[in-house]
């Protein structure tokens, strides 16, 4: 989960839903889309399947 419009490289659109969170708060998904990355060793990485939403303070990434 992100919240910076100008991070992502590109945006569908079409995806839209709901976060729960476990202390049961609720945000809005406005889109889906892919950021871009600068990692320690100064090489980039694009990240995919992350949602955009605009209300949220702190940038959540969670890698499985």
């Amino acid at each position: 989960m992100y919240g910076d419009k100008d991070k992502f490289m590109e945006l569908d659109e079409l995806i839209k839903g709901n976060v729960n969170f476990a202390d049961h708060s609720k945000v809005f998904i406005k889109w889906e889309g892919t950021i871009l990355i600068k990692l320690k060793i100064g090489s980039h990485q694009f990240i995919g399947d992350v949602y955009y939403i605009p209300t949220i303070e702190s940038n959540l990434l969670s890698l499985i």
